[in-house]
């Protein structure tokens, strides 16, 4: 087996290699060994990459992939901090994962005329999922699709947005269970999204456990976490109901 053929993503790569535009320009955001850029080039999905990292510890992991799979003149390595690294109008899509949702958007807020410019945003935030929408959202940046995908046990939201776009009546229609959980993911009542809302039910059974052998819990914590589990318990249920609709 040639190493052209031996690259393989893991299934949360996998799912924002989904997100990702045919035919464009690719800048890869923090990098890291530069799996997804090298596979999308490999797949022929984008014609060219940058892998894109503030440290040369991950830019010497990614050099080692982009030799081993024979990409050097498509697969480019840049050293810089966020959008720095990328020259205004060099790429049509920027993928920015494996990040907490604070740093995630200090990146885009850090070069946001830049980001206005671009064809599509794939974000994969590690957790808060819910504040990437609100901010996008409030910087006019269109949802435009979401995946939720497991991956050695973790669960991880994949948005993809766009500027140009204009969700603002459908935003209006958003719950929030849409919000919190992603209008794109509802839609999809597959069994991952099942085991999630069940991870997450667990969750606050364990929390609501804790707080009753409180001897003087938070009202605000309390009433938060009813909440949290009502807005999972009932995307469950309708999780459910769509995937079994029942006899007719």
């Amino acid at each position: 087996m040639s190493p052209r053929e031996m690259l393989r993503l893991c299934p949360r790569l996998a799912a924002i290699a989904e997100l990702v535009p045919a035919g464009l320009a690719l800048a890869d955001i923090g990098t890291d060994h530069a799996l997804l850029p090298s596979a999308l080039v490999l797949a022929g999905r984008v014609p060219r990459a940058l892998a894109c990292d503030r440290a040369q510890g991950p830019l010497a992991c990614a050099r080692l992939t982009v030799a081993r799979h024979g990409l050097g003149e498509r697969v480019h390595l840049r050293l810089g901090e966020g959008l720095a690294a990328v020259r205004p109008g060099e790429v049509a899509t920027v993928v920015i994962a494996g990040m907490g949702p604070d740093t995630l958007l200090a990146v885009l807020a850090a070069d946001l005329e830049q980001v206005r410019g671009l064809t599509r945003l794939v974000l994969q935030p590690n957790f808060g999922a819910e504040a990437v929408r609100r901010w996008l959202a409030a910087h006019a940046l269109a949802l435009v699709d979401e995946r939720l995908v497991e991956d050695r046990g973790r669960f991880y939201t994949v948005l993809a947005a766009t500027p140009d776009g204009d969700d603002l009546r459908e935003r209006e229609s958003w719950d929030a269970a849409s919000w919190a959980l992603g209008p794109f993911v509802l839609r999809r009542p597959d069994a991952t999204l099942r085991r999630y809302l069940a991870d997450e039910l667990r969750r606050c059974e364990r929390a609501a456990a804790g707080l009753g052998r409180s001897v003087a819990p938070d009202p605000e914590q309390v009433r938060a976490l009813a909440e949290r589990r009502a807005l999972l318990a009932g995307a469950l249920a309708n999780a459910g109901a769509l995937t079994h609709p029942g006899p007719a």
